[in-house]
């Protein structure tokens, strides 16, 4: 009986995700028609019209979402709720899917740590690209410290904020040190410095991006064997 109501239970989640994400198409498109509408002279009755027509359809529509939604309630909470109790039943019975699903709970607990701590240092990576003045340095500090907590390091170990501008110095081929100023100083070594700089972080962020895409895939997956073991 149980895994009746974990199928009709994940329909009505899956039915609210599809709402959800309907829901917020159709917030975007009002959006757009009011001021579409308030674009339009209000001297032209007919693009008037056409403009209040078209706002006042996707307004019955978004009607209709929103009553859905609240009709399927909490969907999501109510499956997860019963996975948990299924899984308590399998857990203690001699059910050979118990340990997979143990193995399943630690990865996912794991990712629970590791792909948050990863999607804040490339929001911070980002932000730092995006940093000028004031708000460099700490900027730069808060990326380097959420990246040493991930076991990462800021790469070149020189970067630095400049003049509220992100920079560092490119290491010269044979390891023989960085530019230097003063005299023999090339021109345009400050253009290169801070290029350099910026070809870091962005790669750091690179790096992040993809190690979180990776990371929701997993989750993604494993989520799915869960329900697979649980439900089938």
């Amino acid at each position: 009986m149980i895994n009746e109501d974990l199928r009709t239970a994940r329909r009505r989640a899956r039915r609210r995700d599809e709402l959800t994400e309907r829901h917020a198409e159709i917030i975007d498109l009002v959006q757009e028609a009011r001021k579409a509408l308030d674009a339009v002279d209000v001297w032209d009755q007919e693009s008037v019209s056409v403009a209040e027509a078209r706002l006042g359809a996707l307004t019955v529509v978004l009607t209709a979402v929103e009553q859905e939604l609240a009709a399927v309630g909490p969907a999501q909470d109510l499956y997860e709720e019963l996975l948990v109790r299924e899984e308590r039943r399998v857990a203690a019975s001699a059910d050979p899917r118990g340990a997979e699903l143990l193995e399943i709970n630690r990865l996912l607990s794991e990712l629970d740590v590791e792909l948050p701590a990863r999607q804040r240092a490339r929001a911070a990576g980002t932000a730092l690209l995006h940093a000028g003045g004031g708000a460099c340095e700490a900027a730069l500090t808060d990326f380097a410290q959420r990246l040493k907590a991930l076991g990462m390091t800021v790469e070149p170990a020189s970067l630095r904020c400049h003049g509220g501008t992100l920079s560092g110095h490119a290491q010269r081929p044979g390891g023989r040190g960085h530019e230097s100023g003063g005299r023999g100083r090339k021109p345009g070594g400050e253009g290169r410095r801070v290029g350099v700089a910026r070809g870091a972080v962005e790669r750091l962020v690179r790096r992040l991006e993809e190690r979180c895409q990776e990371l929701e895939g997993l989750r993604h997956r494993l989520r799915a064997r869960r329900e697979e073991l649980l439900i089938n």
